[in-house]
C-alpha cells in the first residue's frame, strides 16, 4: 500500500506547503517583465516561474535576475510598451507575499541595464497595493530598449533585494528641465555589497531622488553598512493609499522634514550608514506582525 493512503492528511499538508511557495513573495505584472508568462514575446521554453523570488545575496543575478540574458536575444527582448517622455505611467504587482511591505523604486535604464536610474521612491508600504504611478522625466533621451526596473526590500523576513525588468521604448518628449541627468542610482543592498537594510523596519533610501512617495506606518531606518552617499534634500511626494498620479498622491501624508521625526512607539534602534549614526524608533515589544495557524489531521 502506498504511503500516501496511509496519511492522506500529509498529502494534503504538501500540497499546502506547495501552494504557499508558489504565491509567494511579489513580481511586476504590467509591464510584463521578461521571463513572465504574460511578455508576448517569450516562447514557452523561455518562461522564468522563480519571477518572485529574489536575487541572489552574492549579488550574482543582478540586475534583473537569472533571465536578464534574454535582453540580447530577439525577439524575446522586443519591448512590450512604449513610453513618452514626460509622460505619466504606473506598474502593477502581483503575488501573495508582501512581508509587511517595505520600500521599493522604479528606475530606467538607457545603457542596456548597466546603470538604473531613480524615476520614483517609494518608501514605506510598498508592496502593500497593487497599482503605483511615476513619471517618465522630459529629457530623457530617446531609446530603444530601454529597460525599466522594479527592485523591493521586504520589512520583514531575510534581508532580500527583489528586481524585475521590462524591455520599453522611450519616445521623443518636450526636451524640457526633467533633471533626468541628476537622477541618482537606483539603491542595491542585501547582494553581497556591503550594505543591509534592517529588518521590521522600511529602509529610508540614502539618495532617493526628487520623486519620493511615503506609505506604511512611519517606521524608517537607514541601512547599515557603506551604502552610497546620503543626499535626502527636501523630498516631495505623498502617501500611498490612492492611484493618483504622482502630483497629486494623497494630499496630506508627505513631510518635508529628512530626519523623520519618531513615531508614538516605545524603544529606541541606532543604526549605522556611511554617514554616522541615527536612531530610529521601534515597535513595542509584543507587537503582531501576522499570524497564520494551519492544523493538519491524518
Amino acid at each position: 500500500m502506498m504511503p500516501q493512503l496511509l496519511y492522506p492528511g500529509l498529502t494534503s499538508l504538501l500540497f499546502l506547503l506547495f501552494a504557499l511557495q508558489i504565491s509567494a513573495h511579489m513580481m511586476i505584472s504590467s509591464p510584463p517583465p521578461l521571463g513572465s508568462s504574460s511578455n508576448p514575446n517569450l516562447r514557452s521554453s523561455d518562461i522564468d516561474y522563480n519571477l518572485k523570488d529574489p536575487l541572489s545575496p552574492s549579488g550574482l543575478t543582478y540586475p534583473c535576475g537569472p533571465n536578464f540574458d534574454l535582453y540580447s536575444v530577439s525577439p524575446q527582448s522586443n519591448p512590450v510598451a512604449t513610453w513618452a517622455a514626460g509622460s505619466s505611467q504606473s506598474f502593477t504587482l502581483d503575488g501573495g507575499a508582501s512581508h509587511n511591505g517595505g520600500s521599493c523604486q522604479a528606475s530606467l535604464s538607457i545603457d542596456g541595464g548597466k546603470s538604473f536610474k531613480v524615476l520614483r521612491s517609494y518608501e514605506g508600504g510598498c508592496p502593500l497595493k497593487r497599482n503605483y504611478q511615476f513619471s517618465i522625466p522630459a529629457d530623457v533621451p530617446a531609446t530603444k530598449k530601454a529597460v525599466f526596473a522594479w527592485t523591493w526590500f521586504n520589512q520583514i523576513g531575510n534581508r532580500e533585494m527583489y528586481m524585475n525588468c521590462a524591455v520599453v521604448d522611450i519616445t521623443p518628449g518636450s526636451g524640457g528641465k526633467g533633471g533626468w541627468a541628476k537622477k541618482p542610482e537606483v539603491f542595491k543592498a542585501n547582494i553581497g555589497n556591503g550594505c543591509t537594510t534592517v529588518e521590521r523596519f522600511d529602509v529610508e533610501f540614502p539618495n532617493p531622488g526628487d520623486e519620493v512617495a511615503r506609505g506604511g506606518e512611519g517606521n524608517f531606518a537607514s541601512p547599515v553598512g557603506d551604502c552610497g552617499t546620503v543626499n535626502r534634500g527636501a523630498d516631495s511626494g505623498a502617501g500611498e493609499g490612492s492611484d493618483s498620479p504622482p502630483a497629486g498622491d494623497s494630499p496630506g501624508s508627505s513631510t518635508t522634514d529628512p530626519t523623520r521625526p519618531s513615531q508614538p512607539n516605545s524603544g529606541a534602534v541606532p543604526t549605522t550608514s556611511a554617514c554616522g549614526t541615527k536612531t530610529v524608533t521601534a515597535k513595542p515589544e509584543g507587537t503582531i506582525v501576522f499570524t497564520r495557524t494551519f492544523t493538519v489531521t491524518w
